[in-house]
């Protein structure tokens, strides 16, 4: 699978491959490949490759951004149930005051921070669905990221793929074309990309030093010249092995080339609305990319949780209402954010002001063609409605979301995605 490592500076510059043929000696080549494999993961996975690309989208195509709220992330202090008075005897140290909220209706409130989110909704286009989770729970981040991920249904107890990757799988050329799915800011895919044909991408979110780029050093760009002319030759000097190097190099040349007016000249300090504002570009550029992965890391704040949720929140809002602002008019219906996070938080706080790892959580479906609105039934905070040693009890299966998404938005087969037929929701209004 291509992965370009991520770095932190300023792009400043694209570049052609020139049509010219200059000759490297074969010790350079391999002195070139051994700067290559610092920006890109050579496997033998990428000999199937024909070329990193993907064909460009219609007007009609769904864009999907899939949202990681890493940590787990605590709904009820981000969708908070203020008219329900168990949440505030749960939570003498941080429950959120209904005035302190962005109230929905005298049940429901927002976090304070999520200020676009709530105007978002308020024009229909967020929906906030409540009480997803999976029984049994698992409260291992790796163990319950993995099953959020995986999104299998099916009478095997594991799978080597993801929901989304095994999507892909069913688009044209799934084998062949590399940038049907791409995640940002990481040095790997994450398992709900990986498809059993597919190979998703790992961009980085600054390119000004990415293999081939820099064209500044005249010796430099007689290597990049050289190998780009060596990987178009289809022969290298250096055996089978070089060869397959000499092609990954010029593909990589040229997939920075083609990403690299994408990166703003000043890119935002916050990691994650640098994040989002990336994805908008690429989107804008049409390079036909179907989902997106971005991560907002964080959520498990076992302590003081008003500080680091607030700031939090304030990230994912800045973040979308980036997204949506930088995306080009014909672009903007055909995109909507998910978000998820592998597990809530427990009802009740602890003595270090924070929340130890729950069940259940809220997701939240964003877009122009969302059907905003709330979704799902909240868990009930008393007594008797609790499980799992006192945590909230999961009232929507994870895989409903995804079977909606599948079915109502990325018009796939959600039977053959997820392994299992799963009763929908309502939350997609249309399709591009």
């Amino acid at each position: 699978m291509p992965v370009l490592d991520p770095d932190t500076s300023a792009a400043r510059r694209a570049w052609s491959i020139p049509d010219t043929n200059p000759i490297v000696s074969r010790r350079r080549f391999l002195q070139a490949s051994a700067i290559g494999g610092g920006s890109l993961a050579l496997t033998p996975l990428l000999g199937h490759l024909e070329a990193f690309a993907a064909p460009p989208l219609k007007s009609s195509d769904a864009i999907l951004v899939v949202v990681m709220l890493t940590g787990g992330n605590d709904s009820l202090n981000m969708v908070v149930p203020i008219g329900d008075g168990h949440y505030y005897d749960r939570r003498p140290r941080i429950a959120l005051q209904p005035n302190q909220t962005l109230k929905i209706d005298n049940s429901v409130g927002l976090h304070p921070k999520l200020v676009t989110t709530k105007k978002r909704y308020d024009m229909g286009r967020v929906a906030l669905i409540r009480g997803v989770g999976y029984n049994p729970p698992d409260f291992s981040h790796f163990s319950s990221m993995g099953y959020w991920m995986q999104g299998w249904g099916g009478s095997a107890q594991s799978y080597p793929t993801g929901w989304l990757g095994r999507y892909v799988d069913g688009l044209p050329n799934a084998a062949t074309e590399s940038l049907y799915s791409v995640t940002l800011g990481t040095n790997g895919v994450p398992l709900h990309l990986v498809g059993a044909q597919s190979r998703a991408a790992a961009l980085p979110l600054s390119i000004s030093d990415r293999f081939g780029i820099n064209r500044s050093n005249a010796d430099d760009m007689r290597l990049f010249d050289g190998l780009a002319a060596l990987g178009a030759s289809g022969s290298s000097g250096a055996g089978p092995l070089g060869d397959m190097i000499a092609r990954t190099n010029t593909q990589v040349m040229r997939l920075t080339n083609r990403i690299a007016p994408a990166y703003p000249a000043n890119p935002n300090n916050n990691w994650f609305v640098r994040q989002m504002e990336l994805v908008g570009r690429l989107v804008n550029r049409n390079l036909g990319i179907r989902v997106f992965n971005v991560e907002l890391d964080g959520f498990d704040t076992h302590t003081d949780q008003l500080t680091n949720q607030a700031q939090l929140m304030a990230s994912l809002d800045a973040g979308i209402d980036r997204l949506f602002a930088v995306l080009e008019p014909a672009w903007t219906d055909n995109v909507m954010a998910l978000t998820f996070s592998e597990f809530g938080r427990r009802p009740e706080d602890n003595d270090g002001g924070g929340t130890d790892h729950g069940t259940a959580a809220t997701m939240m479906a964003i877009g122009p063609r969302v059907k905003g609105g709330l979704y799902g039934q909240q868990p009930g905070l008393a007594d008797s409605q609790l499980v799992d040693y006192g945590n909230l009890k999961a009232t929507v299966d994870y895989r409903s979301v995804y079977a909606t998404v599948m079915q109502k938005w990325l018009r796939a087969d959600d039977r053959q995605v997820l392994g299992k037929t799963y009763s929908q929701l309502g939350f997609v209004a249309s399709t591009p």
